[in-house]
């Protein structure tokens, strides 16, 4: 049933949306979403950017947090993943993957703009 509405338990949902399977579990048939995984890219190569020039110390802590700012707002073509999946409602998959203070810094930042 590749366009079907049954609805209930086991519900098939065809179409860009996905697909439900069992009660809770939606399976995305691709298009459509946002890319959790390049986003979680993006994010992870900030931070560690971020690190190397000494704005986060090693355990995570914001030393510098006007530079996390400036480097959220300097370069948006960097962050577009991450950018449209906390747009696309994805925020808290990228935080379960990647968690931490300066994680919820840089999608708030984004989710400001």
């Amino acid at each position: 049933m590749t366009s079907g509405h049954r609805i209930g338990k086991g519900a098939h949902i065809g179409g860009s949306l996905g697909d439900v399977v069992g009660r809770d579990k939606i399976v995305t048939s691709g298009g459509g979403g946002p890319d959790v995984a390049a986003a979680v890219a993006e994010l992870r190569a900030l931070i560690d950017r971020l690190t190397r020039e000494g704005v986060v110390g090693e355990d995570g802590s914001v030393r510098d947090p006007g530079a996390v700012v400036a480097a959220v707002q300097r370069e948006p073509g960097r962050l577009k993943a991450l950018a449209a999946a906390v747009a696309g409602g994805a925020r808290d998959a990228v935080l379960a993957v990647v968690r931490g203070g300066l994680a919820e810094l840089v999608i708030g930042l984004l989710g400001r703009t």
